[in-house]
């Protein structure tokens, strides 16, 4: 019986005989973000060391640290190397803001 076109397009097809897709371009570009945009907390890491605490919220930075611990298990899990990546500096830049806060001023009980 002869396939419908709906039928063709649809069928999988493997993009090499290893079964692993290329890189494109886009992968490439995620990748590097997914490594240069946790730095953004970097300048925030700075200054709370330098005992500039007023206005940053420790709530605020222990839920980002839980999530990106939550995304850092999904893309383990699902195999997703930016997510992988990104989320274990972002693990790392949430936590240095964190102790920062707590080392220079703030501490849980005045939130």
């Amino acid at each position: 019986m002869p396939q419908t076109p709906i039928q063709i397009a649809t069928k999988k097809k493997p993009l090499r005989k290893s079964g692993l897709h290329p890189y494109t371009n886009l992968d490439r570009a995620v990748l590097v973000v997914s490594v240069i945009y946790p730095f953004s907390a970097l300048p925030q890491a700075v200054a709370v060391f330098s005992g500039k605490t007023e206005g940053v919220s420790l709530i605020s930075w222990m839920f980002f640290f839980c999530c990106a611990s939550l995304f850092l298990v999904y893309g383990v899990r699902r195999r997703v190397p930016p997510m992988i990546v990104s989320n274990s500096i972002w693990i790392v830049m949430d936590a240095l803001v964190v102790v920062g806060i707590l080392l220079n001023g703030a501490s849980l009980t005045s939130l």
